[in-house]
């Protein structure tokens, strides 16, 4: 985007463009322009996968599912396109995670059928 040179192939070169509108270079840094029309830092892969584990694990992490931190990131203002892909594997490797996933919500016994007098009684 800095230069203005697209690549030699017309099939790359049109993506490249079409994907090119969302972007823009402000301060010296990547942006992207989200749905909303928030603008969205763009980082790296590593801080990207820094700033889920601290709002999974931090101080103030409750160990959410893997799209609601993404969710979560993106409102905070930051974007990488592997965000959802890295949520899923961190949250698969959390140990918290997984030893408490597994448990029932559920009451332990059997749903009843209430038995009904007449029509719309209950």
């Amino acid at each position: 985007m800095e230069n203005g040179v697209l690549p030699m192939d017309e099939i790359e070169a049109r993506q490249v463009q079409r994907r090119a509108s969302a972007y823009s270079i402000i301060n010296n840094e990547l942006v992207k322009r989200s749905s909303m029309g928030v603008f969205q830092r763009c980082v790296e892969q590593d801080k990207g996968i820094e700033i889920l584990l601290d709002i999974h694990q931090g101080e103030c992490g409750h160990h959410a599912a893997s799209r609601s931190l993404v969710a979560k990131a993106f409102r905070h203002g930051f974007y990488w396109p592997t965000a959802l892909k890295d949520a899923e594997s961190l949250v698969l490797k959390c140990e918290g995670c997984q030893r408490f996933s597994k448990r029932s919500h559920q009451s332990v016994l059997a749903l009843r059928t209430i038995p009904i007098a007449w029509p719309f009684a209950v």
